[in-house]
């Protein structure tokens, strides 16, 4: 606030509003703001290419990716490996359950996103807050890596030859880990939404490996089966 200038002093638990200050919260000021949030990447100039453009992803696009993955799963007329299991007493039911994923709750994903974080900091809050949150019946990893894709490219962080999100082998080792992690660390809720805990430095790790070549020894030392085993023994399916 301070450095927009909407701030003049800022004490313990005080502060004094500037004239531009008073101006913003009036709707009358100069500083890059929408919807009246800060526009912080304006503001602080920051030189590395960063998440900031939603306009192409949109709460009902997020939805739909997951919904697709739905489809084809259930399409008998696609021969098709993907898996999407929906808890619904009532086959009927279970498009209505897969749609059901709050506006709210997506749109403020979007919204509070950190925006002056680096790329694969707000990339591992993205996939870490989808998954954690368990925002859709099944495929939250997918739905999250496909739309950040999208958001990949929307913001140029990436271009369409690169090799998002990794191999198989890659991405299919960071999802088991991260459901590892997921499951031993405490529920993520809206009230911790950005925390860093050990599932968002797992993502970290994997994006600074996918979008900056930095070496990530846990794709190397475990191999996908010892990973569905490890998985499965702390869930306590196994012995």
């Amino acid at each position: 606030m301070t450095k927009a200038g909407l701030l003049s002093r800022v004490g313990n638990e005080s502060y004094t509003v500037s004239v531009e200050g008073r101006a913003f919260l009036e709707d009358e000021s100069r500083v890059p703001h929408r919807d009246g949030y800060l526009s912080l990447s304006d503001i602080l100039e920051l030189l590395d290419k960063r998440i900031s453009d939603f306009t192409g992803v949109t709460q009902e696009y997020i939805k739909q990716r997951n919904y697709d993955y739905y489809e084809v799963a259930r399409d008998p007329y696609r021969d098709s490996e993907q898996e999407y299991s929906v808890n619904a007493r009532d086959p009927r039911q279970e498009r209505r359950k897969v749609l059901s994923a709050r506006k709210w709750k997506l749109d403020r994903l979007m919204r509070e996103l950190p925006r002056t974080e680096p790329a694969a900091s707000q990339c591992a809050h993205w996939v870490t807050s989808i998954a954690g949150l368990h925002l859709f019946p099944d495929a939250n990893h997918r739905t999250a890596m496909v739309t950040l894709y999208a958001l990949a490219l929307d913001n140029e962080i990436i271009g369409e030859d690169h090799r998002w999100p990794g191999t198989q082998t890659e991405i299919g080792k960071a999802v088991l880990l991260s459901k590892y992690h997921r499951y031993l660390a405490p529920r993520l809720n809206f009230d911790r939404l950005w925390r860093r805990d050990t599932l968002y430095w797992h993502w970290y790790q994997y994006f600074e490996y996918l979008l900056h070549d930095v070496d990530y020894p846990s794709l190397n030392n475990h191999s996908e089966g010892k990973l569905r085993r490890k998985l499965r023994k702390v869930r306590g399916k196994d012995g």
